[in-house]
């Protein structure tokens, strides 16, 4: 087995644990097994383009560390930590949206379609929202968040299924986030929800990262001519 899968499944049985933890309200195991998530995944992205023969993307490994340090940060819990951590996460998925924008995402015309689409939904999601945010003062942090949500999700399907479907991912999971703050419906399971979405959707864009990785160009052997061979 490969470092890449090694780690890869590292990844799965740490997430699996973490989720089932936070299913039953095992604080002590949430506790222990959330700071290891991100660091295990970024272990696979630098592995996994080892592999291919190409080095990790720096801004990759710095938007994992962003998430890693927003997923401490809500740990503590309260509207502080929750501001702080929104920062931090804001900074990480910026850094995909950035990405996903430089290399062309919008040079298809259906991509404007999906912001589109992606923008009405956290728009909706916004408007749904709006009076427990508001009772929280987090309303308007949270509506330029969305937005940024919403642009990274929508332009992360440029990047093909994996990066798509994770990118939709995180959406989804910022908005269950978002349904616990403003306290606007009880959804049963709604935290293994939010670290299931999110985890996942982290592992497929960091995968759809890795697989656009270029790999080297085979060196031609440079032909000399043949030795004069005196008769």
């Amino acid at each position: 087995m490969s470092r890449s899968w090694q780690a890869a499944v590292l990844f799965a049985v740490l997430g699996a644990v973490h989720v089932a933890g936070v299913a039953v309200h095992g604080d002590l195991v949430g506790d222990i097994t959330k700071p290891l998530l991100m660091p295990v995944l970024a272990l696979y992205a630098v592995a996994a383009h080892r592999e291919r023969g190409a080095r990790v993307s720096r801004r990759l490994l710095l938007s994992l560390a962003l998430a890693w340090a927003g997923d401490v940060t809500l740990q503590f819990g309260g509207t502080v930590a929750l501001m702080v951590g929104m920062v931090f996460f804001a900074l990480a998925y910026g850094i995909y949206a950035v990405e996903f924008i430089r290399t062309g995402a919008f040079r298809r015309r259906r991509r404007w379609l999906h912001l589109a689409g992606y923008g009405a939904a956290a728009a909706g999601a916004l408007v749904w929202l709006w009076p427990g945010l508001s009772e929280r003062g987090v309303a308007l942090p949270m509506a330029g968040y969305g937005a940024l949500m919403a642009l990274m999700a929508a332009t992360a399907t440029s990047w093909g299924w994996r990066a798509g479907i994770g990118g939709g991912l995180l959406l989804a999971s910022d908005t269950l986030i978002g349904v616990g703050v403003a306290e606007t419906a009880d959804l049963p399971g709604r935290g293994a929800l939010v670290m299931a979405t999110y985890l996942l959707g982290q592992a497929l864009v960091v995968s759809g990262w890795t697989a656009r990785a270029a790999r080297p160009e085979p060196t031609t052997p440079v032909s000399r001519p043949a030795d004069l061979v005196p008769a």
